[in-house]
């Protein structure tokens, strides 16, 4: 009872909060208004999922392009026009690996199989057992290490980085500034001290392989051997920690929820799954782990994945960018230091820019370039990987 006591008062504290410090500048006072309540009902009723966002507001998305909420202390602008995506994205860096280890994927994802088939008769959520597979490529990929997930899902890795997922993805958080109170934010900062001090190990573990001449190939040792100048160090240790820590969060869940939908739609579009599986033996024959070339030979499969990530972008948003000038966007001038996000979600569903969005359609994919270049896809940003 004292808990849900002190829940209450908390919560009508943030809330005056809100009101007190939320006042609209006049020249966003046009665009329409996503409101904190609004956010608060979607979460309370289970329904804050992206596409309930853009439909519930797709008039707003489609007529003007745009529409803001108050996130986090700041006004913030949500954009749909592939125009402005195109003017605010820069230009990416080049990609870490020059050549994707391919072979890493294709064993862990046989070590995936072997162990399904050990599941008999049993319901399987999907989406966690990828969650597990996800975490346990992408360890053995930035840092060659094996988290081991699939075997064993409740490991003292697994279970550091799983609290860490769940503090930056809770709603409270997500919506008031609750870091702002010491007990709560001393709380969270535990749970990240914790991973931490796991990557600095890991960190640690490495260099000793590479001074007994063991390499493997992977995103740390790539960055450590970038590093090794001691008198001209392009990253600290807290700055190779906070890389790591970037990939994995950013990679695991959404690599996941990729895999995840990609075998939800071929499941109920028999024929595509066919025509898919066809080419992959066609193609690999009796060896499933591809080369670089027959992985571009794959165009069919490619396709459906790149129409996969168009209908379920796993990362629906691209996160805050601030304008250095003001910026036009139709009818309205968004003032220089506004914060603004790609809506890519609403992009990728935007019946201006894709004949029947809401349809699975491998086929829109087979001149892949014309439709990228023009911004209307953006499922890996306007990066390299595109």
């Amino acid at each position: 009872m004292i808990l849900w006591a002190f829940l209450v008062v908390i919560t009508i504290l943030l809330i005056t909060y809100y009101k007190i410090t939320s006042k609209t500048p006049d020249a966003l006072k046009n665009i329409h208004t996503i409101t904190l309540f609004s956010r608060i009902f979607l979460t309370i009723t289970k329904q804050l999922g992206h596409d309930t966002l853009y439909f519930r507001y797709k008039q707003y998305f489609e007529k003007d392009g745009i529409v803001k909420e108050r996130f986090r202390g700041k006004w913030t602008c949500m954009v749909t026009d592939p125009a402005i995506a195109k003017d605010i994205l820069s230009k990416q860096g080049a990609p870490a690996f020059r050549a994707l280890p391919l072979h890493l994927f294709a064993e862990t994802a046989l070590k995936m199989i072997d162990i399904l088939e050990t599941i008999d008769k049993k319901p399987i959520v999907i989406d966690s057992f990828m969650q597990r597979f996800t975490l346990d490529v992408l360890g053995k990929v930035a840092f060659g290490f094996d988290f081991n997930n699939l075997e064993n899902p409740n490991s003292v890795y697994v279970t550091a980085y799983n609290e860490v997922q769940n503090a930056i993805l809770d709603p409270l958080a997500l919506f008031f500034q609750i870091d702002n109170i010491p007990i709560l934010r001393q709380h969270r900062l535990k749970k990240l001290t914790k991973l931490n001090n796991i990557f600095i190990e890991i960190i640690k573990e490495k260099r000793k392989a590479l001074a007994a001449g063991k390499s493997q190939g992977d995103l740390l040792e790539h960055m450590l051997n970038a590093n090794e100048n001691l008198d001209n160090q392009i990253l600290s240790d807290n700055e190779l920690k906070h890389n790591l820590a970037v990939f994995i969060l950013a990679g695991h869940k959404t690599t996941a929820t990729a895999i995840s939908t990609i075998l939800y739609l071929l499941s109920i579009h028999k024929n595509v799954q066919e025509k898919a599986r066809e080419e992959v033996l066609r193609i690999l024959g009796d060896n499933l782990i591809p080369s670089a070339e027959q992985h571009k030979s794959l165009k069919y499969l490619n396709m459906i994945i790149h129409e996969n990530l168009r209908l379920y972008p796993p990362a629906t948003f691209l996160q805050h960018r601030e304008s250095a000038e003001n910026l036009k966007i139709k009818d309205f001038v968004i003032p220089a230091g506004t914060p603004i996000e790609i809506f890519i979600y609403g992009i990728h569903h935007s019946p201006k820019l894709w004949t029947n969005p809401e349809e699975f359609l491998p086929e829109r994919f087979e001149n892949k370039n014309a439709t990228i270049e023009n911004y209307s896809w953006l499922a890996f940003s306007s990066g390299a990987r595109k």
